[in-house]
């Protein structure tokens, strides 16, 4: 029997609570949103939580620009999921731009990005990847641990015929 809507979307509710996401809304100036769908095309990126988290991890405050003026009219709202350590990251960049809003460092992490164009705003919207370099010792130990396998090997092959 298929699955009713409600029923998928309470149990992502209780998945997402589970996982500590917090939804949130940003009001941003108008066109906003739009800058940010841009922004997803360009690198396809699907889902915009996806989109902010990218450009908070990657976004330092002393790369971007002074905030542009506050503008009054119509405006738009970025909606997206953030985890408990995300939400730290956001605050912590919103603390070194010297802002107040969550909001404002969102709105200037998509206008900066979209401003660079597409191939200039990639390493904002990269995925970060972690290098893993083995040390010599744990090298050794894996040859060891190989060649002594290896040996095991042989021996039990050998026993066998």
């Amino acid at each position: 029997m298929a699955v009713t809507q409600e029923e998928r979307t309470a149990k992502l509710a209780e998945k997402r609570q589970e996982l500590g996401e917090q939804e949130l809304r940003h009001t941003a100036p108008y066109g906003t949103r739009q800058m940010l769908d841009e922004l997803m095309r360009w690198h396809e990126i699907e889902e915009v939580s996806e989109a902010v988290q990218l450009l908070v991890l990657n976004g330092r405050a002393e790369d971007l620009p002074p905030a542009p003026p506050k503008v009054k009219g119509p405006s738009d709202i970025i909606r997206h999921y953030f985890r408990e350590k995300m939400r730290e990251r956001l605050a912590a960049l919103t603390t070194d731009l010297g802002e107040t809003k969550d909001r404002s460092t969102i709105w200037r992490l998509i206008a900066h990005a979209h401003s660079l164009g597409a191939e200039k705003s990639a390493y904002l919207l990269a995925i970060p990847r972690h290098d893993m370099a083995v040390s010599e010792n744990v090298a050794r130990k894996l040859r060891q641990t190989g060649f002594a396998k290896s040996l095991q090997m042989n021996a039990e092959d050998d026993g066998d015929e």
